[in-house]
């Protein structure tokens, strides 16, 4: 019999895999892992609205099958705003690029809190991205110094503070953030 375990994560990346079948990418406290979702594309499949890029869930695991999911952030209310979007898309994709295992506990715990922030709040998406890049770095190993006062942060000194923990990010993980450019439009 297989053993069946709920597990939290995030869905950063889906592949489809037949007709109706899918791959998913969650990370998770043991780091990436990849499960697949039977008939999830199949017309009014039932967890068609749970499987979207950036669902943070609980997931239903037996075997390597995702089997129930418990939607705790919902990927639509990303996509409602372009600019939160990309920086989901920002966060998925350096969760798909983490290495080191040891560290996924606690990328996973900011990762959550990233995406809840963007999904719930409705202030400025600066903030949001330089907690999570900063304590990415922190959990990595790396020490940048932001001082920025959340209240006041205008535009200008927000893209100097994204630039620098761009530079710190690629300095550091040698590893290139996607998306950055468009957080400059319209935030």
């Amino acid at each position: 019999m297989r053993e069946t375990f709920v597990e939290l994560g995030i869905i950063v990346k889906i592949v489809r895999s037949g007709d109706y079948d899918a791959r998913l990418a969650v990370f998770t406290a043991t780091g990436l892992q990849w499960r697949s979702i039977k008939g999830v594309f199949r017309p009014k499949a039932k967890f068609a609205a749970a499987c979207g890029l950036f669902t943070v869930a609980e997931f239903t695991i037996s075997g390597q099958s995702v089997t129930n999911i418990n939607v705790l952030v919902a990927p639509y209310t990303l996509a409602k705003d372009i600019n939160r979007y990309y920086l989901a898309s920002s966060f998925a994709d350096a969760l798909l690029h983490l290495e080191f295992v040891e560290q996924a506990p606690t990328a996973l715990i900011t990762a959550v809190n990233a995406y809840t922030a963007l999904a719930t709040t409705n202030e400025s998406c600066y903030p949001i991205f330089l907690d999570f890049y900063q304590q990415m770095l922190e959990t990595l190993g790396y020490h940048i110094e932001l001082d920025f006062n959340r209240e006041h942060l205008t535009h200008s000194v927000a893209k100097k503070l994204v630039q620098q923990t761009i530079d710190a990010y690629l300095n550091f993980v040698d590893y290139q953030i996607k998306f950055c450019e468009n957080l400059y439009l319209n935030v």
